[in-house]
C-alpha cells in the first residue's frame, strides 16, 4: 500500500521493527524498475535468447514479492492488520503466480506489476520533490494508460486488425479520460471487462484530480482576498493617523489661545484652515465646502468679539 514515507512500515511496530521493515525499501525499487523492461519483452518477444530473459525476469520478480510479502507478514505486529492493508498485492502475489492450471489468459495479469513502482514514490518524496495529491493522480495515470494499453495490446493480437502498443495506449487514454471517441473497441471479452474497470478506474482518477487541484484555486483566492483587504486596511489606518495629526494641531492652537501664547486672529485662521484640510479629507460637500470662504468673516467676529472681551477684561481692574 503506497503512503510517503514508504510502503512496508505499518502502525504499531517498534522503532527496531520499523528499522528492519525499512531495508526492503531499496530492493523494492531495484525490482519495480525491472517491471517496465520485463513487459516490454515479454509483449515484443524478440527471440529465444530474450524468451530466456524474459523468463528469468519473470521468476526473479515474482520470487521476490512472495519473499518480500513473507518478511512483512513476519515483521507486522498484526498479521491480519497487515493482511488487511496489502490485499492488492496479495492478490497480484496470487494472479501472477507461475502455475500451469492458471487460462493462459492470465498472463496479461502481470501488468498489474506496475503498481509496485509506486514503491518508487516515497523516495521520490523524500529525495527528490514532494509527491501531492496532484503528482500522485499523474502517475497512477500514466502507470494506468501503460498497464492497461499493454494489456489492451496483448488480448487484441488474435483480432482480424491487431492494434499496436501506441494504439492501446491511445485507446487507454481515451477510455479512461472518459472521450471515448470509438475508432477502437474491444472485441472479446476480456478486453470488455478491461474497459469496464478502465472506465471506473477513470472516475477515480478524475476525482482524485479535481480534489488536487480545487485547494489550488482556494489558496490562491484566499491569498488575493487577504492581500486586498490588508491594502485597504493600511490606507484606512494612513488616513486615521492623519485625521489624527490635525485634530492634534487644532487642540495645540486652542491651547495656545487658551494660554495668550499667540494671536487669536493667527491662531484662528490657522483651525480654520485645518478645519478645511480635514473636511476635505473625509470627503465633506455642501455647507461645509463653504468654511474657507467664510474664514475670513470667523475671523472678524472672533477678532470683534475678542476685543470687547479683551477691553472688558482691561476696564475691570480699574473698576475695582
Amino acid at each position: 500500500m503506497y503512503h510517503p514515507q514508504g510502503t512496508h512500515v505499518v502502525p504499531g511496530m517498534t522503532p527496531e521493527q520499523r528499522r528492519r521493515a525499512q531495508r526492503w525499501e531499496m530492493p523494492a525499487v531495484a525490482v519495480a524498475l525491472l517491471v517496465i523492461p520485463y513487459l516490454l519483452l515479454n509483449y515484443f518477444r524478440l527471440g529465444s535468447g530474450f524468451g530466456t530473459a524474459v523468463d528469468v525476469l519473470y521468476i526473479g520478480i515474482w520470487t521476490f514479492f512472495v519473499v518480500e510479502a513473507l518478511a512483512m507478514v513476519r515483521l507486522a505486529p498484526d498479521n491480519w492488520d497487515w493482511a488487511k492493508r496489502n490485499v492488492l498485492d496479495i492478490t497480484i502475489i496470487v494472479v501472477t503466480a507461475p502455475f500451469e492450471f492458471l487460462p493462459p489468459g492470465f498472463e496479461v495479469l502481470q501488468c498489474l506489476w506496475v503498481l509496485r513502482i509506486l514503491d518508487l514514490a516515497p523516495v521520490i518524496h523524500r529525495y527528490v520533490f514532494r509527491i501531492t495529491v496532484v503528482r500522485f493522480a499523474f502517475l497512477l495515470w500514466g502507470l494506468t494508460v501503460f498497464a492497461g494499453g499493454l494489456a489492451y495490446a496483448q488480448l487484441e493480437r488474435r483480432s482480424e486488425e491487431p492494434p499496436t502498443l501506441f494504439e492501446g495506449f491511445y485507446w487507454v487514454n481515451t477510455t479512461i479520460s472518459t472521450v471515448g471517441y470509438g475508432d477502437f473497441l474491444p472485441t472479446t471479452w476480456q478486453t470488455s471487462v478491461l474497459a469496464m474497470g478502465l472506465q471506473a478506474m477513470g472516475v477515480v482518477l478524475g476525482a482524485i484530480l479535481v480534489a488536487g487541484i480545487l485547494p489550488l484555486f482556494d489558496r490562491e483566492f484566499a491569498e488575493g482576498f487577504s492581500r486586498r483587504i490588508t491594502e485597504k486596511v493600511e490606507n484606512l489606518t494612513g488616513e486615521v493617523d492623519e485625521l489624527e495629526a490635525d485634530v492634534a494641531d487644532i487642540e495645540a492652537d486652542i491651547d495656545r489661545i487658551a494660554r495668550g501664547e499667540s494671536s487669536q486672529d493667527r491662531v484662528l485662521g490657522q483651525i480654520a484652515r485645518d478645519l478645511a484640510d480635514v473636511r476635505e479629507k473625509i470627503g465633506a460637500e455642501g455647507p461645509h465646502a463653504a468654511m474657507p470662504r467664510n474664514g475670513g468673516d470667523s475671523h472678524r467676529t472672533a477678532t470683534a468679539a475678542g476685543g470687547d472681551g479683551a477691553d472688558e477684561g482691561t476696564s475691570a481692574p480699574a473698576g475695582t
